[in-house]
């Protein structure tokens, strides 16, 4: 299926309207997830839609939600969520620590007991893009499994890094796992193997049956110790820190404990003239891609590059949506009383896509 932005904009808005969602709640998610889509982060966009509303309609988030600050000094805060739609939480919080950076040179945000927040580089983003710094830590359900263990006991717990340029931020936007926990349900989805390396199955053996790692293995931490290491701190950060916890956030008898997220802001001017600063990371920049490369490379790529081109070529000719995706959303708006095709009518993707 092929879809503009602006529609998946406008559907997911809908979906949560019906929801009872207030504008800012359904604007807040719509524009996060649609944004992940752009960026090819489809894992992270429309297929996220089916969380949101089980959190809500199970009553472990909810919409008209108030998170309010529950803590505070002048250059670090602690932020309820109140059970909000995550992207709708942490947008609050961002500006809220992007406030207190502007006063203080720094600021720590922490927040607590929301839904899922998408894309953890859209946050980090909206700081760069008013000549910021941000930085995200977010703890996430246990799906990695300790280096030299086997149970998933660690969140996939993504870290996300931006720092303003001349031009588009650099972007660092990564799990803690080897890849995200969507991408491997992706790939059981459709019958694709994994590379090696990515994930274990229930034995505790390294697998590339994807099917093998989602029902009872796990996901392996990105560069075996050292992504363990980083996965343990921002369990500890993003969930001990903010008061969401450590550790698995369900179990059998249903959610234990709702995300949380740490926000930590700077700004330049507290250090540098802004200006000489953005000038100097982008002459670095341009060094580092300038610079000779290695035998079957075409180019060297700065984090965030990609994705921003992911975004203007998605733009220009409609995001695709895979089928089952769509199906899975589609049932979820029909059960809310909406019509999908009244909002975004999907095509077959052009020939080549």
């Amino acid at each position: 299926m092929l879809v503009t932005a602006d529609a998946e904009r406008r559907y997911i808005r809908a979906i949560f309207a019906a929801l009872g969602a207030t504008d800012a709640e359904a604007d807040a998610v719509a524009e996060v997830l649609v944004e992940a889509d752009l960026r090819g982060h489809t894992s992270h966009g429309l297929v996220r839609v089916a969380l949101s509303v089980e959190l809500v309609q199970a009553g472990v988030a909810r919409v008209g939600a108030r998170p309010r600050l529950v803590r505070e000094r002048a250059a670090a805060a602690l932020m309820d969520g109140d059970g909000a739609l995550g992207p709708y939480a942490a947008i609050l919080a961002t500006r809220e620590a992007m406030r207190r950076a502007r006063a203080t040179g720094a600021a720590a945000l922490g927040l607590r007991a929301s839904g899922h927040i998408a894309l953890a580089g859209y946050y980090a983003e909206l700081a760069a893009r008013e000549d910021l710094i941000g930085l995200v830590f977010a703890k996430s359900e246990t799906w990695i499994h300790p280096y030299g263990g086997v149970e998933p006991i660690l969140g996939t717990n993504p870290i996300a890094i931006a720092i303003p340029t001349l031009g588009d931020p650099l972007l660092l936007d990564m799990a803690t796992s080897a890849t995200s926990r969507g991408k491997l349900v992706e790939a059981a989805a459709a019958g694709r193997e994994l590379p090696l390396g990515w994930a274990i199955d229930a034995s505790g053996a390294p697998t590339t049956d994807a099917r093998a790692a989602v029902e009872g293995g796990a996901l392996s931490p990105v560069g075996g110790a050292k992504g363990h290491g980083l996965a343990l701190a921002v369990e500890l950060l993003g969930g001990v820190l903010t008061g969401a916890g450590a550790g698995p956030m369900r179990d059998a008898a249903g959610w234990r404990n709702l995300w949380g997220t740490l926000f930590l802001v700077l700004d330049p001017a507290a250090f540098v003239d802004v200006g000489a600063f953005k000038a100097a990371v982008s002459d670095f920049l341009a060094q580092i891609k300038g610079s000779r490369l290695a035998p079957g490379f075409a180019e060297i790529l700065i984090p965030g590059e990609r994705s921003y081109r992911e975004r203007q070529e998605r733009l220009a000719h409609g995001i695709v949506v895979p089928d089952d995706a769509w199906e899975q959303v589609a049932a979820i708006a029909r059960s809310l009383g909406l019509n999908a095709d009244e909002y975004c009518a999907p095509s077959p993707p052009l020939s080549g896509e």
